[in-house]
């Protein structure tokens, strides 16, 4: 038993060293470099086409705060409620000779209560759009 323990010790202690041998190798390597350089890239060009979505509850309703990226600010924005499910779809239609391209992103929020879509009020600040829906009387 305790030659197998002792074993089972050693192979740990040889795969850590492995492991930290590899980690220093691509961390401190060309490729490591090139993998990181790559990585902030593309954490870069996510922080231009991502949005948010933030809830907030008054005495007089629901507000939800949908910031656009810049990407899709010439696009289509299409609302659609179901029940508490708020979803939120951004498209963007971009046409070069003869193709055209279509890019889209879907969010989806669970809302506090059901709201009532064809009460919804719009209005626009820099580059977030704010949606209103009145609390209803029996609410």
């Amino acid at each position: 038993m305790d030659f197998k323990d002792d074993e089972k010790n050693e192979l740990s202690k040889k795969e850590e060293i492995i492991n930290q041998a590899m980690d220093h190798l691509f961390q401190s390597s060309a490729s490591g470099n090139l993998l990181h350089g790559f990585q902030n890239l593309i954490d870069s060009s996510f922080k231009d086409v991502q949005t948010t979505i933030d809830v907030r509850e008054s005495d007089e309703g629901l507000y939800v705060d949908i910031t656009i990226p810049a990407t899709f600010r010439d696009g289509e924005i299409l609302i659609d409620i179901k029940s508490r499910y708020f979803h939120v779809t951004l498209q963007e239609k971009q046409k070069e000779q003869n193709a055209s391209t279509l890019t889209s992103m879907t969010r989806t929020v669970q809302l506090p209560y059901e709201v009532h879509q064809e009460q919804m009020e719009t209005s626009w600040s820099e580059q977030t759009m704010t949606l209103f829906f009145p609390k209803n009387k029996h609410e």
